[in-house]
């Protein structure tokens, strides 16, 4: 087996263990983890990412046993930040303003996503969904390299992941598209 396939086939095998991880943590705890991260010191952490108000954050909508950002975003919103949502397109993610959920339709994979119609915008901040995730800010996701994609295609807009700090690995096996994100917000449950 070539390095790469055995990456692969780590890669898949962490992806089933770190979703039954997250799974097992209580709705209630997932949901407590919402309201902890606009407080310290996760808000400085976030803050010092941020860009300057009206600039792009590009979310995500959660799925499955995900870290909800809604709260959050409802905060940035408030303090004049722009949202953006993806759009899963052939070529990638495509990230498209939204300014409710109203907006939102049904998207491959589970997920929940903005009208083709919707303005397109340029990401200043992508926060980031993930499985795990490692101090080096490497990060496991799905496996179709939707958001490796995306960081590639916007290098100058910071990335930070949304996690629970369950989550967190000693070292996330990495390839060579692999891109780190510059911060990890990751709640205790």
């Amino acid at each position: 087996m070539s390095e790469d396939n055995a990456i692969t086939a780590e890669k898949a095998a962490l992806r089933r263990e770190q979703m039954d991880k997250r799974d097992a943590i209580p709705r209630p705890m997932r949901l407590l983890a919402g309201h902890a991260v606009m407080g310290e010191p996760y808000w400085s952490i976030l803050g010092a990412n941020l860009p300057k108000p009206g600039g792009v954050i590009a979310t995500y909508v959660a799925m499955r046993s995900e870290f909800d950002p809604g709260l959050l975003v409802m905060r940035l919103v408030n303090l004049g930040y722009r949202i953006a949502v993806p759009r899963i397109t052939r070529e990638g993610l495509a990230f498209h303003q939204v300014k409710n959920a109203a907006e939102l339709e049904e998207g491959p994979f589970g997920t929940r996503q903005p009208k083709a119609s919707a303005p397109i915008l340029k990401p200043d901040l992508f926060l980031a969904p993930l499985l795990a995730f490692d101090d080096e800010g490497y990060r496991l996701g799905y496996g179709k390299a939707y958001y490796d994609r995306a960081f590639a295609a916007h290098p100058q807009a910071k990335r930070v992941g949304l996690a629970f700090a369950t989550q967190r690995m000693d070292r996330v096996p990495r390839e060579a598209h692999d891109v780190p994100l510059h911060a990890v917000l990751a709640v205790e449950t």
